[in-house]
């Protein structure tokens, strides 16, 4: 039995199913949530917000370009959310520390682990207990929104830095930039409060 993509679902629910509808939040209900408890640090702030980006995208559902993929394009829309409910919420000011005007592009299929060449190492990649997810959970919450958002769609949720840029509409050079910053500051954070991981 062949996989109906996403894109097929919402066009399906615009066509007049609504059970498509209900299996998107379906597919997305975990990744999306967990994206949103990292980004927000409050789950039922979370569950408020990934509501609320359901509820966008059934609003949105027609005007959505069928050549484009629905995942990035819900994505943007949870980040948008999120990033409107830190700031009503005044929980932190923040500068950006990006240098990068931008830069050539690269082919779409860079990732985070072009990083890796960086003195600075990634978040654990294994999680092996429940205080080791409190401590990244914790060590997220502390990093400004502006670089955490980049480092959970990068690391967390696996999207390619063209995606990224797309997303937040920022120069790719400036994905790269915020996600370098991201990692030294989660990276001296982690050290500071629990040693090396």
């Amino acid at each position: 039995m062949t996989v109906v993509s996403d894109e097929q679902l919402l066009a399906d629910y615009v066509a007049g199913d609504p059970s498509a509808f209900a299996e998107l939040v379906r597919r997305f209900e975990q990744e999306l949530f967990a994206f949103l408890q990292r980004f927000v640090a409050d789950a039922a702030t979370a569950e408020d917000l990934f509501q609320e980006t359901f509820i966008q995208v059934h609003r949105n559902a027609r005007s959505f370009d069928p050549q484009r993929r629905l995942r990035p394009w819900l994505f943007t829309i949870a980040a948008n959310k999120a990033r409107d409910h830190l700031r009503s919420h005044n929980r932190r000011s923040t500068q950006s520390l990006d240098n990068s005007p931008g830069g050539p592009n690269t082919p779409e299929s860079t990732t985070f682990l072009d990083l890796m060449q960086s003195p600075t190492p990634p978040p654990p990649d294994t999680l092996t207990s429940a205080e080791d997810i409190a401590h990244v959970q914790q060590v997220l919450m502390e990093i400004p929104p502006l670089y955490r958002e980049v480092l959970l769609l990068s690391y967390f949720h696996r999207f390619p830095y063209q995606h990224i840029a797309d997303m937040l509409s920022i120069p790719l050079g400036t994905v790269k930039s915020r996600l370098h910053t991201a990692l030294a500051i989660f990276a001296k954070t982690y050290k500071t409060r629990f040693g090396p991981y």
